[in-house]
Formats: C-alpha cells, sequence, structure tokens
C-alpha cells in the first residue's frame, strides 16, 4: 500500500501546487475539489516539505521529488508577504475598504465605528442590500456617508452588493449591470479621477454549476481589467491569488495586501464562523488596484459580526497613461 500511497501523494502534490502553472486546464484541474484544494495552496506546500523532511531517510528520492515541489512553489508565497516599502501618503490617495458583511448581519454601531476610525473614502460591501443599507441609515448621515445597492428594494442583503461613499468621494455616479451572479456596481467619483470602482461578489464554486458561474464571473472582471483605463475592483471575489482563473484578472491591475506583505493573510472564514484561529483561513476578499498604484497604507480589519474580514487599501494609482501601468498590459 505505501508503494502505492507515496507516488500518488507526489502526483496530487504536484497537481495541486503547480497544476494550473503548467497547463492543466479542465477535467480533474477544473473541478470543485481542485479548485478548493488550490486555495489551501500555501497549507499545502508546508505539508509538503514537512512530508518530504518524513521521507528523507526512507524514500529519498521521493523525498528530493516533495521538496522540489514545494520549493518551487515558496518564491510566490514570499512575495506576497515580503516587507512592503510603503509610499508616503498624499492629498490625492484614495481609500478603499472591501467587506463582506454576511447577509448583513454586521452590527451597525460596530461597522459604523469602523467607518469613523478608518475613513474610506468608498466602501465596497458584499451581501448588503437596502435593507442593511436602511439599518446603518442614521450612523450613515452622521458620518456623511452615502449608499447605493445593486438589489432591487424588496431583496434580502445576500442577493446584492453595495457601496458606501464618503465625504472625499465628492461627486459620484453609480450603475449597475446583470453580468456576475451577483448584480455588481461600477463606481465613478472625483476622487477616483478618471478611473472606476467595480465592486464585485463572484460566485462561490461549491457545486459544479456555481463553479462555471465562478469561472465566467472572474472571465468578466478580466475584461473589465484590461479595458483602456484599469478600474479598482474590490469585493468578495471567492479566489485567491493561487487560481488561475484570478490570476488572469492582474496583470493591469495587482493585489493592494499582496503588494503590501499582507498576500497571505486570511480574510475568510473569520473564527465567528469556523471557531478556527484567526491565522488560518484563506484570502478571498480583495482591492486590486491599477498596477504602478502606490500603497501608503494596507491592514487587513476584524468585522464585528461578519464572516469575513476587511481589506483597506490607501492607494495613489498612476496618472492615466503612465508608462509603469501600460508595461502591465
Amino acid at each position: 500500500m505505501r508503494t502505492v500511497l507515496v507516488p500518488a501523494a507526489t502526483v496530487a502534490a504536484a497537481v495541486v501546487l503547480h497544476g494550473d502553472r503548467i497547463g492543466l486546464r479542465g477535467g480533474p484541474a477544473d473541478r470543485v475539489p481542485m479548485i478548493g484544494l488550490v486555495a489551501l495552496r500555501p497549507y499545502l506546500t508546508v505539508a509538503t516539505a514537512v512530508a518530504a523532511v518524513g521521507l528523507a531517510r526512507r524514500r529519498p528520492r521521493s523525498a528530493a521529488v516533495l521538496g522540489g515541489l514545494a520549493a518551487a512553489a515558496v518564491p510566490s508565497l514570499v512575495r506576497r508577504a515580503a516587507a512592503p516599502v510603503w509610499a508616503p501618503e498624499e492629498p490625492a490617495d484614495v481609500t478603499v475598504l472591501a467587506v463582506n458583511v454576511w447577509h448583513g448581519r454586521v452590527e451597525p454601531a460596530a461597522f459604523a465605528a469602523l467607518l469613523q476610525r478608518e475613513r474610506p473614502d468608498l466602501v465596497a460591501l458584499s451581501e448588503a442590500g437596502q435593507p442593511f443599507l436602511d439599518r446603518m441609515g442614521p450612523h450613515l448621515s452622521l458620518l456623511g456617508y452615502r449608499g447605493w445597492t445593486s438589489a432591487p428594494p424588496s431583496a434580502p442583503d445576500g442577493e446584492g452588493v453595495a457601496v458606501l461613499a464618503g465625504p472625499r468621494a465628492g461627486r459620484v455616479q453609480v450603475t449597475g449591470g446583470p453580468e456576475l451572479r451577483s448584480r455588481h456596481l461600477r463606481v465613478r467619483a472625483e476622487v477616483l479621477g478618471p478611473r472606476s470602482l467595480v465592486v464585485a461578489h463572484t460566485a462561490a464554486p461549491t457545486t459544479p454549476a456555481l463553479a462555471r458561474q465562478w469561472r465566467e464571473d472572474l472571465a468578466h472582471l478580466a475584461r473589465w481589467s484590461h479595458e483602456p483605463v484599469a478600474p479598482i475592483i474590490a469585493g468578495d471575489l471567492n479566489a485567491t491569488l493561487d487560481h488561475a482563473a484570478l490570476r488572469a484578472v492582474l496583470g493591469p491591475v495587482v493585489s493592494a495586501a499582496a503588494e503590501s506583505g499582507h498576500g497571505l493573510t486570511a480574510t475568510f472564514p473569520t473564527p465567528l464562523r469556523s471557531g478556527w484561529p484567526a491565522l488560518l483561513g484563506i484570502q478571498i476578499d480583495h482591492v486590486l488596484v491599477p498596477a504602478g498604484s502606490a500603497v501608503s497604507r494596507c491592514a487587513v480589519l476584524d468585522v464585528p459580526g461578519s464572516d469575513h474580514r476587511a481589506v483597506l487599501a490607501r492607494v495613489r494609482p498612476p496618472r492615466v497613461g503612465d508608462q509603469r501601468e501600460e508595461r502591465s498590459r
């Protein structure tokens, strides 16, 4: 049995850690179990390295292969956790907060306290509809925020996304679209200049049908990120940076968290939902900013009442047409 298990485990490690990078597409590589395993790639890299050490004496060849597979996966993980070089803060910076409010269950007063403390210019809310905005209404008025949702007024919170615009946002124009499973919002605001913000919540790939929808949702985001003027994309994208479908979005945009040493910090699930320590989990909530943006702050924040943690990014996108942005295309 062991004679079979070790080679099988080695093949499995190769597929999970590197399958998308060596061109595996379709079939098992795109099915629900594999999507879930790829999300755990940082943990499985460590597990593979530990297995290599454990096999070093008894099966040196297998250990060498496993060690090589783990080592090859390390550089991309290190880049996400590298200590950042923060840009100096400037008045032109824009602060974006992305948070899933768990079907509107976030406690309004606690969330208002977060807004008051961090003062984001724009807030991308997943699983938030008119009921949540109504509950937040008195707090938003007091803090000077305005809110819009993609869901019909009678829809429950889980069916839509919403955006909040703070006092610095200036004039705001919000439009919605049906391309994603949850209607998205496109936000244009004075604080963004010629750019826009896409508030998105992709399908969770928990069944074969939803996995197909998830890939379609991320393909739409990839199309939008490659527009002549790259937008900011924020929300619960239900994908980690190890998923090829999300990496297809990148290039014109980058993860603010990964650019600032927080690329391995988990946003889901929180201990409230899982009972696990906050250290464990995966990063599926993102603020994707135009390549070449200066990041002056990024943080992953606890949100009382949510099963997700929030991502806050203070950034200064490059001027439209900047060579740093053009080289990323």
